[in-house]
């Protein structure tokens, strides 16, 4: 008896498993002019096909001990096989609310930003830093506006990149366009994504410092798709 209930319980143990997605998890301190102003994390799910990334923005900007930038940012998208399935993003920035929904239809991806609506393309990116196919994008959907913006993204070359201690060789990536430029870093071994910087508002840095990243990504992920 007590065999057959180990039996069970490992068949049900190994059902369950593989019913259970898949996750990779990136959490990273933000820091303006190397001050800590709050956190991006975000989390990457795989089942049947499908990725979801859930993505949480925190940031508060101090001056004399007194508030003077606030932002938060809330944002899920599922994707299949490199194209955005749907979207749903809310910001607030600063006391000004932007939400932006999409969703894939036969016709083209619908995206509704405030009081507008747009047809794009069948297959569309958003700025999904996680996944390095993005790299290969000449427009992407700005998940806070909802405008579908050219980008131009050069590879700029390898590098040693610190991480938590450790060196890990990384390729180092340019986004620029109407957004202020980005910078970003790639594992080369298995594209894992593992810092930004941006040069913002008045020559300020604002840097992605990793705090918790990935292992290694599966087979797809390092793929991106």
């Amino acid at each position: 008896m007590k065999s057959l209930l180990t039996l069970l319980f490992l068949s049900y143990a190994v059902a369950a498993s593989a019913n259970s997605p898949a996750q990779n998890r990136w959490s990273f301190e933000v820091l303006l002019d190397d001050k800590p102003i709050g956190s991006h994390n975000f989390i990457l799910s795989e089942k049947n096909g499908h990725q979801t990334i859930s993505a949480e923005a925190r940031f508060k900007v101090k001056l004399l001990f007194v508030n003077v930038f606030s932002y938060r940012h809330q944002n899920e998208e599922i994707w299949r096989d490199n194209c955005l399935a749907s979207i749903n993003a809310e910001t607030l920035s600063n006391g000004t609310e932007f939400v932006v929904r999409g969703q894939a239809a036969n016709e083209g991806f619908q995206v509704q930003a405030e009081s507008s609506a747009n047809k794009l393309p069948p297959c569309v990116m958003s700025f999904a830093y996680w996944n390095p196919e993005f790299l290969k994008a000449e427009k992407l959907l700005n998940s806070q506006t909802g405008d579908y913006e050219k980008v131009t993204i050069v590879k700029e070359g390898d590098e040693g990149l610190l991480v938590n201690g450790q060196n890990i060789q990384a390729i180092r990536h340019s986004v620029s366009g109407a957004a202020a430029p980005i910078t970003l870093w790639y594992a080369a071994v298995d594209n894992r994504w593992l810092a930004l910087e941006s040069v913002v508002k008045g020559g300020r840095i604002l840097r992605y410092k990793p705090v918790r990243l990935p292992d290694t990504l599966s087979a797809s992920n390092a793929a991106g798709g």
